[in-house]
C-alpha cells in the first residue's frame, strides 16, 4: 500500500526560539494540528526573552529528533564570555543564568556542536557549518558554508531571517531564494542548499509572525510558515521581568 501526502513524516525546522514561551506555543498548536512530531531544532533555545525554564521544559518533553546549540545557549549556560553582546542582550543572559533550575542549566550545557547530521538527509548548524557562532549573510561566507558540508541541504539560523541560499552546480551560480509562506519549495538535483527558517522567538525581517519550516526528506521540498503568536504578552511578561525595555518594542516591529 503506498503512504499518502498526509502521512508522510514531516521534519519541523525551528531556530532562535529565545524563552519565548507565547511563540512556541503557537508552533505547537500548529504541530498538533497537522500531527507533526519531528522536531529539529538549531539553536538559541534562550536568551531575550522572559520564560526559559518554562520553555526549556516544553523543548525537553517534545524529544526534539536533533539539535544543535546556539551563542545564546553557550552564554546563559555560562561555557562562554558575552563580550559580544549588546546591552539588552547581556542583561537578559545574566537574568536568565541566574533563573535557570540545574535541570534546565545542564540540558542547556550539554546540547551538542553543530553542524550535526539529521540521519542522511541533511545537516544543520546554528550559524554556519564552518563556525557555529558566525553569520551567513555575505556571498563569500556563504562560498565557504557550502564548502564545509556535505550532501544537499544544511539548515542554519543565527541570523532571525528566513530564506535560502542556492548553489546551482550546473550553472556555477549561488542564488538568494526569499521563500513564499505556505508554498511548497521543490529542492532541485542539481543544487545545494542552505536555508534558514527564520525565528520563532524574535523574528527580525519587519514581520513580527512567528518564522519556522516544515520540510519533507522524501520528497525533497521545504515549506516556510508565518503564523500570529500573542506578541503582546510575549512583550508583557519581558516587561514584568524586568528586562530591557527594546526587547519587549522589537517583538511588535519584526526587527
Amino acid at each position: 500500500m503506498g503512504v499518502s501526502p498526509r502521512n508522510i513524516p514531516l521534519d519541523l525546522i525551528l531556530s532562535d526560539l529565545h524563552s519565548n514561551l507565547h511563540a512556541l506555543r503557537a508552533v505547537l498548536r500548529f504541530a498538533r494540528r497537522r500531527a507533526i512530531r519531528r522536531f529539529v531544532l538549531l539553536g538559541d533555545l534562550v536568551g531575550y526573552g522572559a520564560h526559559p525554564n518554562q520553555l526549556l521544559d516544553k523543548v525537553r518533553e517534545l524529544r526534539p529528533r536533533f539539535m544543535v546549540r546556539g551563542n545564546h545557549d553557550k552564554v546563559c549556560a555560562g561555557l562562554e564570555p558575552d563580550g559580544s553582546f549588546s546591552l539588552p542582550a547581556h542583561m537578559a543572559a545574566d537574568w536568565t543564568r541566574e533563573k535557570l533550575r540545574q535541570d534546565n542549566w545542564r540540558f542547556l550545557a550539554d546540547l551538542p556542536v553543530g553542524p550535526q547530521w539529521v540521519g542522511d538527509d541533511y545537516q544543520i548548524a546554528h550559524g554556519s557549518p564552518v563556525d557555529e557562532d558566525a553569520y551567513l549573510l555575505h556571498m563569500r561566507e556563504i562560498g565557504q558554508a557550502f564548502d564545509a558540508f556535505q550532501g544537499p541541504l544544511c539548515f542554519f539560523g543565527h541570523t532571525h531571517l528566513p530564506g535560502c541560499f542556492e548553489l546551482d552546480e550546473a550553472q556555477g551560480r549561488l542564488n538568494w531564494i526569499c521563500l513564499d509562506p505556505g508554498v511548497w519549495f521543490e529542492m532541485q538535483p542539481h543544487c545545494r542548499y542552505l536555508v534558514n527558517p527564520g525565528s520563532v522567538g524574535q523574528p527580525r525581517d519587519r514581520d513580527p509572525r512567528v518564522s519556522f519550516m516544515t520540510f519533507d526528506p522524501r520528497r525533497k521540498r521545504l515549506r516556510l510558515h508565518r503564523i500570529e503568536y500573542d506578541v503582546k504578552g510575549a512583550a508583557k511578561a519581558i516587561l514584568e521581568a524586568g528586562l530591557h525595555r527594546t526587547l519587549a518594542e522589537r517583538l511588535s516591529q519584526g526587527i
